[in-house]
């Protein structure tokens, strides 16, 4: 599940938001040569639910809001949607829609090469983090 040091009084419902997230990205993604570097902010989760009415009205259920519905612990906000946004990275990685590169050696067309970054891309388009790594049919 989720793992966040606020305790959500909707976890069940803000995990399946985020599923939904995750499953459009894919959806929009799939089968293109794309590489989601993960130290760049391709993934992140303040992008991905900006403007996600759903999203936004199930985190505000665990604060106080003041009388214009916005929420009153903004410190507390930000901690939660930190530990969100690594969430959001760990159940891409996780998900089996994207396959994860973490930093380390690669072979690439028979040269050894360096990748210092984490990197997501759609399941089964690369065998390794670089644009010239493509699976090929």
């Amino acid at each position: 599940m989720l793992n966040t040091k606020r305790e959500l009084v909707n976890a069940d419902k803000v995990y399946s938001i985020l599923q939904k997230i995750i499953n459009q990205s894919f959806e929009s993604l799939k089968g293109e040569e794309v590489l989601l570097c993960l130290e760049c902010l391709d993934v992140d989760l303040y992008i991905a639910a900006n403007n996600h009415e759903e999203f936004e009205e199930a985190i505000k259920e665990n604060f106080k809001l003041d009388e214009e519905g916005e929420i009153i612990d903004y410190d507390g906000y930000r901690e939660l949607m930190n530990d969100l946004n690594d969430q959001f990275i760990l159940l891409h990685s996780t998900s089996g829609l994207f396959d994860y590169f973490p930093p380390g050696d690669y072979t690439v067309n028979g040269e050894n090469r360096y990748q210092e970054n984490e990197y997501l891309a759609p399941s089964g388009v690369f065998y390794a983090p670089f644009e010239d790594a493509v699976n090929k049919g």
